[in-house]
């Protein structure tokens, strides 16, 4: 099943992803666009910036992928992954913004890519979508977890989706904790995995601004 990276303040995505992309009917060319201006707004003033993940960025990502640690990509993948196929490249690059949306936190000091955060729409359940959220090793704890579950939460409810799932494991304090703070709550756990889910009328998506209001009232 789905489960998140233990080290990357991950919630994982699973081999569904696949499932779903091959099921997915094709999404006219003028709804593949995102809202990359309200993204770039969304991390202005900061060190990282936030916007769409397109085609051109597979040998970005291909370099993210090498900065995880092997334990990492196991708790990623679920199995033991020495690097990603061009043909998952071109999946995990190749999307459509509307059934599989994934947006990409970009290092204003070396424009690399430094996280990731992407979901994908479950076939059989129509307006859920599974949810992934990647960052780099050596760049945790620097918000960007936070800041890219957020942005994810608004374009899925932007795009109509209603419920968002994930699994994570009872060891991964990081991404139990992220995965609260925006709102997930436990829906069944089995062994050492947790299945959370998020209704979005529900969804905290302005973290920050809800905690400034609550200093104000």
């Amino acid at each position: 099943m789905r489960r998140p990276e233990d080290r990357l303040i991950v919630v994982a995505m699973s081999a569904l992803h696949t499932y779903a992309q091959r099921n997915a009917e094709p999404v006219p060319d003028q709804r593949r666009q995102a809202s990359a201006d309200a993204l770039a707004a969304a991390a202005k003033g900061s060190r990282f910036s936030l916007r769409p993940l397109c085609v051109s960025d597979r040998e970005a990502l291909r370099t993210l992928f090498a900065r995880l640690s092997p334990e990492s990509r196991r708790r990623r993948f679920l199995t033991a992954k020495p690097k990603l196929s061009d043909r998952e490249l071109t999946y995990f690059t190749d999307v459509d913004h509307l059934r599989h949306e994934a947006l990409a936190v970009i290092d204003r000091e070396d424009s690399s890519i430094v996280g990731v955060a992407r979901y994908v729409t479950w076939p059989e359940r129509p307006g859920a979508a599974d949810v992934a959220i990647e960052v780099a090793d050596d760049l945790q704890r620097n918000g960007i977890g936070l800041m890219l579950a957020e942005a994810l939460i608004r374009r899925a409810r932007e795009n109509g989706i209603n419920v968002l799932t994930a699994t994570t494991l009872w060891e991964n304090r990081a991404a139990r904790a992220l995965a609260r703070q925006v709102g997930f709550r436990a829906r069944s756990s089995a062994g050492n995995d947790i299945e959370l889910e998020l209704h979005l009328d529900s969804a905290r998506t302005g973290v920050a601004e809800e905690a400034r209001g609550t200093r104000r009232r």
